[in-house]
């Protein structure tokens, strides 16, 4: 009996089962972040392992009779294959991912209001931005991201960028401290600012 593979989709540290039936674990193959415990658990009739094939060997359950379950926590990225040692026909795979948190946003530059929409993003320190940049009615270059109003001393290692109408202008940063920052743009006799808001 086949089964599709089932991509789990969790935050770090949360659980996924896996059930043992029919001679097969179901799902068969798995993909699940960096920190989540896997529970497998045996609905069969007969008894069965979960034994990892890697080497080294990553986690080895020992014999489940029927009703009884094992749990392994995957600490590390990478893939895991395994099978029951009892029946070397019933196999398995553990795909483990390095997710990374990413905040991101939505830019829209505007020459004719004189404004960037939204005109506050509220952000957490440490934790990677990506904003995606695009104007509504006119070029705007040499836009930064700054400790002050006039964009003369750029912060997080941004350096200035150019918006233009049509086109998708991305930028990425690891803020590193908190507080009240700018994303301004003085060019064109305009006074342009957006703020950017880091908290701890």
């Amino acid at each position: 009996m086949g089964f599709g593979t089932n991509v789990a989709l969790l935050g770090q540290g949360g659980t996924v089962s896996v059930s043992i039936v029919d001679f097969a674990f179901n799902p068969k193959t798995i993909t699940v972040p960096v920190g989540t415990t896997v529970r497998w658990t045996n609905n069969g009739s007969a008894p069965h392992t979960v034994t990892s094939t890697s080497s080294p060997k990553a986690f080895d359950s020992g014999t489940l009779n029927p009703g009884e379950s094992f749990e392994f926590t995957f600490k590390t990225a990478g893939q895991f294959p395994y099978r029951c040692a009892i029946h070397p026909s019933m196999t398995g795979m553990v795909i483990v991912e390095q997710k990374e948190e990413v905040q991101e946003f939505a830019l829209i530059h505007s020459l004719a209001q004189s404004k960037i929409f939204p005109e506050v993003i509220t952000v957490s320190k440490g934790i990677k931005v990506r904003l995606f940049n695009t104007a509504l009615d006119g070029v705007h270059p040499s836009v930064t991201i700054s400790s002050d109003e006039d964009g003369k001393n750029p912060v997080f290692g941004v350096k200035p960028f150019a918006v233009n109408v049509g086109q998708l202008t991305t930028v990425e940063f690891t803020p590193d401290k908190a507080g009240t920052f700018f994303i301004s743009h003085r060019p064109h006799g305009h006074n342009i600012i957006g703020k950017l808001v880091v908290k701890e």
